[in-house]
């Protein structure tokens, strides 16, 4: 016995355009998520160079006064660099090319001024110096992997330069202790 009233059971799904309309809002967000990601990981890497700089001054200074007023120089920077204790935050720094190094601490002839450059993987460049904290170089100089980075970014005339932390070491890995240069 049926009733006299019929349930019409209708299907009801979504349509091609609704579906395209879902599929273009969901990848305008994941474009918008993934230039907001480079943009924090670029900053996080700098920060990172920046908090290293602050620590490798800090450990510098404190060897000047320890040792008769003078930065770490000599014969020995080297050996004297490498016993700092200095850390860094690897992931941070560039490791693009085979032949530069990604860290420099240069120092003058008499050893009261120093500086740090330091090659962030966002392929900015930072420094520090005696008299000033972490700065991002905006200058016209490109990043060298030659040893006249201190000088000709900073324009300080520094002599003596020691390179570190390079990405040219492939029997160590792409970190190594500090080497000298002049």
């Amino acid at each position: 016995m049926t009733s006299g009233k019929q349930k019409l059971h209708t299907m009801r799904g979504f349509t091609i355009v609704e579906l395209l309309i879902v599929i273009v809002v969901i990848a305008i967000l994941a474009a918008i998520t993934i230039v907001a990601y480079n943009g924090i990981q670029t900053r996080a890497q700098d920060s990172a160079i920046n908090s290293d700089l602050a620590s490798i001054k800090k450990k510098i200074e404190l060897y000047k006064i320890d040792n008769n007023d003078l930065y770490p120089g000599g014969s020995d920077a080297s050996s004297i660099l490498s016993t700092l204790d200095i850390k860094v935050t690897k992931s941070a720094y560039a490791t693009t090319s085979t032949t530069e190094n990604n860290v420099w601490y240069c120092r003058n002839a008499a050893r009261s001024l120093f500086a740090v450059i330091a090659l962030s993987k966002s392929g900015k460049i930072f420094y520090v110096t005696e008299s000033r904290g972490p700065t991002q170089y905006n200058g016209a100089e490109a990043w060298s992997p030659t040893l006249h980075n201190c000088n000709t970014m900073i324009n300080l005339s520094l002599g003596w330069q020691y390179a570190g932390y390079a990405s040219s070491d492939t029997t160590n890995g792409p970190w190594r202790a500090w080497v000298g240069g002049n």
